[in-house]
């Protein structure tokens, strides 16, 4: 990758300033000499950890509204409170993954306080991921069931909640 270095330059034969393009110095004739920046960019090593809790994510929540479709009437007040569940959950699970990634970008050097602070990210992520498989799980034992009594999933929104909750807190 190549960065273009965008400083004031000025010509090392005469001190006349350089502008930006230009490939003789203005006073002195002399060519402009160029050092291009290449860098190298250096993949984190969270980085496909957190892909991984990505994908998981993704097809656990795409799961969970599939089956809230299957099993409520768009017009019926449970399909609305698993939807509103689901997508406060996704919105909160999009943040917390956005800020994973940055700190992993900014942890170059290692630094044992920030990997600190990206494991306990990751703990974050993975947490959203089983609350999303528990309400799959509930969403299907309720569904082979047919029974009236929510408890369980009440609980399982309950713990939802609180985790969202504790995330936003933190």
């Amino acid at each position: 990758m190549d960065i273009e270095d965008n400083h004031n330059h000025f010509c090392i034969y005469c001190g006349a300033r350089i502008d930006a393009g230009q490939n003789f110095c203005s006073e002195c004739g002399k060519p402009v000499f160029r050092n291009e920046v290449k860098v190298k960019i250096i993949p984190s090593k969270y980085n496909d950890k957190i892909s991984q809790l990505e994908q998981d994510y993704d097809l656990k929540q795409s799961r969970a509204k599939e089956l809230v479709e299957k099993l409520f009437d768009p017009n019926h007040l449970a399909y609305e409170k698993f939807m509103n569940s689901i997508n406060k959950s996704n919105n909160l699970f999009s943040t917390q993954l956005d800020i994973a990634k940055k700190m992993a970008e900014m942890d170059l050097n290692e630094n044992p306080f920030v990997e600190k602070e990206i494991e306990k990210k990751l703990k974050t992520l993975q947490d959203f991921i089983d609350k999303m498989e528990d309400l799959i799980n509930e969403l299907i034992i309720h569904m082979g069931s047919n029974k009236e009594d929510d408890t369980d999933i009440n609980n399982l929104f309950k713990d939802m909640d609180d985790l969202i909750d504790s995330v936003k807190d933190y």
